[in-house]
């Protein structure tokens, strides 16, 4: 495959990749009556914009093409599996400040709290790695730090809510991004 060749394939693949996610949580993810999202949400948008401009304007180096664009298949398949999972489920944006009516322990949930997250954060580390630089390295540790927060928010919104207990015991099988290996 030449390096045109391969540029293309990239640029298809994060452009589709990241669209999916955004597309995809825009009709999954619903508003709580009475608020608005976040104005932390908009990192997303700055940070896919800056992820797609890396991949329109920088070549790939052909060594870090299949790890590279590994991951974004992974996060997109984890992204799509969790999107199944909670199908005809009330989830709220992050940072909403509901309390959760129900715990979801099937599907990726059944081995990671934060399946959405984590495929948010898979798709950055990806791009780190097809892009190397301050700009694509910036990203990821800014989303890092705000899915960090939303998530370690949600996870504070289940021990003040009916679930407390039953969350307590989820929360020690499973990883937050990660599945936990023991």
């Amino acid at each position: 495959m030449g390096l045109l060749t391969l540029h293309h394939l990239v640029e298809v693949v994060v452009v589709i990749v990241l669209g999916r996610h955004l597309q995809g949580a825009a009709r999954t993810f619903s508003l709580v009556k009475g608020e608005r999202p976040t104005p932390a949400l908009q990192l997303f948008a700055i940070a896919n914009a800056i992820v797609i401009y890396k991949a329109l304007v920088m070549r790939v180096d052909p060594r870090l093409a299949i790890p590279g664009l590994l991951g974004f298949a992974c996060s997109l398949a984890l992204f799509e599996f969790a999107r199944r999972t909670i199908r005809g489920k009330f989830f709220s944006y992050a940072f909403s400040h509901d309390l959760p009516q129900f715990l979801l322990t099937s599907g990726p949930y059944s081995y990671i709290r934060n399946p959405f997250y984590a495929s948010y954060l898979l798709a950055y580390v990806a791009a780190a790695i097809l892009f190397p630089g301050i700009a694509t390295l910036g990203v990821l540790v800014m989303m890092g730090i705000l899915l960090t927060k939303a998530a370690r928010y949600e996870e504070s919104k289940f021990q003040h809510s009916a679930l407390a207990e039953e969350y307590k015991a989820y929360k020690q099988r499973t990883g937050r991004f990660i599945p936990r290996l023991y």
